[in-house]
C-alpha cells in the first residue's frame, strides 16, 4: 500500500447526541495500526489537501453517474479557509464576479482557480477538498469532527473515491460515503434534513446497475440537528467488513461475507467486473478521502416527489434554481453558520509496516 504522507505516531434509526459507552460499535483491534494522517487545521495545508477546481454542465443530460449540481467548486479562501483552528467550506455567488456569468451562461475567469472542466457557469462557488495526492487508506479507520451547514439545498459530504480505479470507471471501483446530508430545516424538505445523515457504498458494473440501495442506511436526530453542533463522523473499516459512525453509533454496518457480485444478483447479461478482486471488491483497494459542500442539483439524492424550485429533468432546472433565490437564501444561516465547518481529521492505517 502506498501511503504518501506518512505520520506513524504510534433502515432508519433514531439517534440522541449523548455518549453511549455501551453502543453496538464493533472496534477493530490490529496490533499494527498507526495514525498517518491528521489535520487540526492551524492552517489550510495545500500539500494535505488538494483543491478541486471545476464546473460541469448546469443541466442533467441522462448521465447517470453525475450529480449535475448547481455549484462550481474553486481554489478560492473565499470558499476554503481557516479561521481559529477550523476548517470553512463556505458557498458564495458566481453573481459576485458579475451578474451576466449566471443569466447568460458566460465563462468566468477567475484568476485564483484553475479551472479544468470549464462549462456554462453556475450560480454558486463552493469547496471540494481532498487527499487525492497526499494520503489514500486500505483498510483503517477514518474520524471526522465536523458541523452541518444550515441553509436549503445545501448538500455536505464526507466520502472516499478509489485511488486507482482497479475495476473500471463509477461505480464498478466503488465509492465510500461516509456522511452526506441535506441542509434544509426539519420538515422543509420531505426526503430529508439537517436532522438526517446518511451513509451509504456505490457499487456495480455500470451506472445503471449501481445498486447502492442495498449498502444505504441513515440515522435521525430526535433532538435539535447537525447542524446545531459539533458531531465526530467515522469509518472503521477491515477485510472482514466496514460500518460508518456519528458519535461512535453505528450508521451502516457492510459485512463482506460474500462477493458483491452475488449481492448484487445482477442480470445474467451484465458482467461482473471483480472476478480478479477479494471477496470484499471493489472495496479491497486504496481509496482517499474527500470532504466538500454541494448545493443543490439535478440527481435522485433531490427528487421531485416534494417541493423544490426546479425539476430534474428540466434543462433550465439551474435558472428555476436561481431565480427562487428569494425563497432559499433566507435560509441559509448567516456568517459561518451556512459553511461547513471542520475542525479536525484523524486517519489510521491497519496495514501498517512492523
Amino acid at each position: 500500500m502506498k501511503l504518501l504522507l506518512w505520520l506513524c505516531l504510534g433502515c432508519t434509526l433514531t439517534y440522541g447526541f449523548e455518549f453511549n459507552a455501551e453502543s453496538n460499535v464493533t472496534h477493530v483491534v490490529n496490533s499494527r495500526r498507526c495514525l498517518v494522517f491528521e489535520d487540526h487545521f492551524h492552517r489550510l495545508d495545500l500539500k494535505n489537501w488538494q483543491q478541486a477546481a471545476d464546473s460541469h454542465p448546469p443541466v442533467f443530460d441522462g448521465d447517470v453517474g453525475d450529480s449535475w449540481e448547481f455549484q462550481w467548486y474553486t481554489n478560492n479562501r473565499s470558499n476554503s479557509f481557516v479561521q481559529d483552528g477550523i476548517l470553512y467550506l463556505m458557498p458564495t455567488f458566481t453573481d459576485d464576479l458579475g451578474n451576466v456569468a449566471v443569466n447568460d451562461g458566460s465563462k468566468v475567469s477567475d484568476p485564483s482557480s484553475a479551472c479544468t472542466d470549464c462549462q456554462l457557469q453556475k450560480p454558486i462557488q463552493s469547496a471540494s477538498l481532498r487527499t487525492v495526492n497526499s494520503m489514500s487508506l486500505r483498510y483503517g479507520k477514518i474520524l471526522v469532527r465536523a458541523r452541518l451547514p444550515r441553509g436549503n439545498w445545501l448538500w455536505p459530504s464526507i466520502w472516499m473515491l478509489p485511488k486507482y480505479e482497479a475495476y473500471g470507471g463509477w461505480p464498478a471501483s466503488g465509492e465510500i460515503d461516509i456522511m452526506e446530508s441535506r441542509g434544509n430545516d426539519k420538515r422543509s424538505y420531505g426526503p430529508g434534513d439537517n436532522t438526517v445523515i446518511s451513509s451509504r457504498l456505490h457499487w456495480g458494473p455500470n451506472p445503471s446497475l449501481n445498486n447502492f440501495n442495498l449498502t444505504s442506511a441513515e440515522v435521525q436526530a430526535f433532538n435539535g440537528s447537525f447542524a446545531d453542533d459539533f458531531h465526530t463522523f467515522g469509518l472503521e473499516w477491515s477485510e472482514e467488513g466496514l460500518h460508518t459512525t456519528v458519535d461512535n453509533q453505528t450508521i451502516l454496518r457492510v459485512d463482506f461475507d460474500q462477493p458483491f457480485w452475488d449481492r448484487g444478483r445482477f442480470p445474467a447479461w451484465s458482467m461482473n467486473p471483480w472476478t480478479a478482486g477479494a471477496i470484499a471488491a471493489p472495496f479491497d483497494e486504496e481509496f482517499y478521502l474527500i470532504v466538500n459542500l454541494a448545493v443543490g442539483g439535478a440527481s435522485p439524492y433531490w427528487p421531485d416527489d416534494a417541493a423544490k424550485p426546479w425539476l430534474n429533468n428540466d434543462s433550465h432546472a439551474i435558472h428555476a434554481f436561481w431565480e427562487a433565490k428569494d425563497q432559499w437564501l433566507p435560509t441559509w444561516a448567516e456568517g459561518n453558520k451556512r459553511a461547513f465547518a471542520i475542525d479536525w481529521v484523524k486517519i489510521w492505517s491497519n496495514e501498517c509496516e512492523p
